[in-house]
Formats: structure tokens, sequence, C-alpha cells
């Protein structure tokens, strides 16, 4: 993780803005499908933050994911991918792709899921965990 405390960001048009004054609760690359047709991109890096802990400006427009009660989310305006809701995860955090941060580079990338869904041309010489599905715990799904 970092040191510094205070993480800000938003969508490309600037409609919607985040800010959370506390340290991330996770950040871990995700190769699933459903990350890769959300995103566009061929693995994603997600922050999780508590949701309590992130204030916005502008509100992002959502949809359902593919499994358990996910909600995806993305500008309205201008389509960028904003975050994911899932609520199998403790604590209700809320995971905010890493291309809407205004210093991305101050995240720490600390883990690899859904590793056996990795695109063949995608490598990684990191050393984190690889998960074979998810990285994080989970509650039981919810209908």
């Amino acid at each position: 993780m970092e040191t510094a405390v205070g993480h800000t960001g938003g969508c490309a048009c600037g409609a919607i803005r985040f800010s959370a004054e506390t340290d991330p609760v996770w950040a871990a690359y995700c190769h699933c499908s459903d990350c890769r047709q959300a995103t566009g991109a061929p693995v994603t890096l997600w922050v999780g933050f508590r949701a309590a802990e992130v204030t916005w400006t502008g509100a992002p427009q959502s949809r359902p994911g593919s499994a358990g009660g996910t909600r995806r989310e993305w500008c309205g305006r201008c389509g960028s991918p904003i975050g994911y809701r899932d609520p199998t995860i403790p604590d209700d955090e809320i995971y905010l792709a890493i291309g809407t941060f205004d210093a991305p580079d101050r995240i720490t990338p600390e883990a690899h899921a859904f590793w056996s869904t990795k695109l063949p041309y995608v490598t990684f010489d990191d050393g984190l965990p690889r998960h074979e599905t998810f990285s994080r715990a989970r509650k039981a799904a919810v209908n």
C-alpha cells in the first residue's frame, strides 16, 4: 500500500469526481471476462475503498454485472468506466478503476484475481499472489 493519504479522480469529461481521504483497503488486477467487457481492457486494476469513505460530485450510471448482485458504474455523459460494487464483499466496499485516478502511480497492486482466465498474451513478472478466482473473501451471493 502507499503512505500518503488522499485520493482523487473522476471520469474523462469531469462530470463525475470522487475523493477518499483514506488508504485503499485493497488493490488487485482482475483478469475476468466481465471486467474486460466493462472496461474494454485486457486486464484492470481495481482499487477498493469502504463506500462510506468516498465522496462524490455527480452520480455514476449503474447496471447489473454478471454475478451475485454486482453493479457496474460509469459516467452517463462520456462513458468512462468508474467502478463496481459487489454486495458479497464484506464491509460495503466500492472498487474504482485505476484509470480514473488523478495519481494512479500512488496505488500499489497487491494481487491478481481470476488468473485462470488471464489472456495468454498478457504477462506479469511482479511476484504478486495469483488467485484462480476472487482475490477477496465473499459472503453468500445476493440475489
